[in-house]
């Protein structure tokens, strides 16, 4: 980066500089009030000041130096009005109204004392240090800033100033109101930085959680953000599915590595949508296998019908799929209930994974399913109630387990 772009303030479109300005406004709303108390307490605070140059000074500037702290007091309260408050526009007309009463009022205050002019006119620069930290741009401070020199000068013109008295109005006002001017300058630059930066850095967060929340649930995303260790727990009752290609290790041995990778981020990216609308949970893939549950931290509250409506638009999506691509493949399904233990596992390239019984049947039932067909289990089948219309396939054996009823699933009722 050069150094000219070092030293250049970031230019925002409108929507992100409206943004910046919002972001501004929880800062410089406490400054603004914090003004507001000096303003009054200086105003009213330094009318002893007056005194030292004129003792008769109380009837001649203490009813200005009241008008202005009163209007520094409006300026306070309207800080707590909503409307004003959380509006950066209004909130800048505000800052121009009370600075235009501060030069005026203090021009005037200086117009009726002894040398006024000469000896107070430093302190115009009191109410300038306050301008850089209230403002949402150079280009604000400038115009906030121009009251301050121009108004006072006007004032020394029309109640006879003489010469010496606006030079030395103009060395001052012109002095403080360039370095305030400057002091800006290098503000928005920072400020504007500093925006930018955390803009990036809710932009990473957000990519980060968009990829978090595309390996784990929700809820095991938190626990795990949360430090829990370890994260495992035991689920009574979950459906879990399991999708598998029929004639996919055939296909692949004559398909180029790309065009088959694009195959099957088509087809699974079409089951996660449903998967999604849904509310079930993608539990992981393997190979060309795709396994889902449904009930796992409560997202759905009839888990097994949540499970049927999905596998049926799996199969319904993958007959699109087949038939756009013009594919010799089929897909079998299976689904079983039961209960599994679900957890976290590894430190690098964790992974969610279920475990149990439950994951063996369901992917049993695939395995020894029927292609094009969706088998489930009798405990599935049982908690479908009369919402799904089933077809009895009979028992069929499963390894490692007793023979088992299956049934196909149909459609909704």
């Amino acid at each position: 980066m050069s150094t000219i772009a070092v030293w250049s303030p970031i230019t925002f479109p409108s929507d992100v500089e409206q943004a910046y300005r919002h972001y501004l406004l929880p800062r410089l709303i406490p400054l603004v009030r914090l003004g507001s108390v000096f303003g009054i307490s200086a105003f009213v605070g330094y009318q002893f000041w007056d005194l030292q140059l004129d003792p008769e000074a109380l009837g001649k500037t203490g009813s200005i130096r009241l008008a202005v702290a009163a209007c520094f007091l409006l300026t306070l309260g309207a800080t707590f009005v909503r409307p004003i408050r959380d509006n950066p526009r209004r909130l800048f007309v505000l800052a121009m109204c009370i600075y235009s009463v501060v030069a005026v009022g203090y021009a005037l205050i200086l117009a009726r004392l002894p040398n006024g002019f000469v000896a107070g006119v430093g302190g115009f620069i009191l109410g300038m240090i306050f301008i850089p930290v209230i403002v949402f741009s150079v280009a604000q401070a400038v115009a906030a800033l121009m009251p301050l020199v121009l108004l006072p000068l006007v004032v020394m013109a029309l109640m006879g100033g003489t010469q010496f008295d606006v030079i030395n109005a103009i060395a001052w006002l012109i002095g403080g109101a360039c370095f305030a001017a400057g002091f800006a300058y290098i503000l928005d630059i920072i400020n504007r930085r500093a925006f930018q930066l955390e803009r990036l850095l809710d932009q990473e967060k957000q990519r980060t959680e968009e990829l978090l929340l595309n390996i784990l649930p929700a809820d095991i995303a938190e626990r795990l953000k949360d430090q829990e260790e370890p994260i495992a727990d035991h689920c009574e009752s979950v459906s879990v599915l399991f999708a598998d290609l029929v004639g996919f290790t055939n296909l692949s041995r004559n398909m180029p590595a790309t065009e088959l990778v694009g195959l099957l981020n088509d087809l699974f990216s079409r089951f996660d949508a449903l998967v999604e609308r849904h509310g079930a949970e993608k539990i992981k893939t393997i190979g060309d296998a795709y396994m889902v549950a449904a009930g796992l931290t409560g997202g759905a509250v009839d888990h097994v019908a949540t499970i049927a409506a999905l596998a049926l638009d799996m199969r319904q999506a993958f007959g699109e799929f087949r038939g756009q691509h013009k594919l010799d493949l089929k897909l079998r399904i299976g689904v079983h209930t039961g209960a599994v233990v679900a957890g976290v596992i590894g430190k690098r390239k964790f992974t969610y994974d279920l475990w149990g019984d439950t994951v063996n049947v369901a992917s049993r039932m695939e395995s020894e399913g029927l292609p094009d067909e969706i088998q489930i289990s009798e405990e599935t089948q049982q908690q479908l109630a009369n919402q799904y219309r089933t077809t009895p396939r009979g028992k069929i054996d499963i390894k490692g387990h007793r023979p088992r009823l299956t049934y196909l699933l149909r459609a909704a009722a």
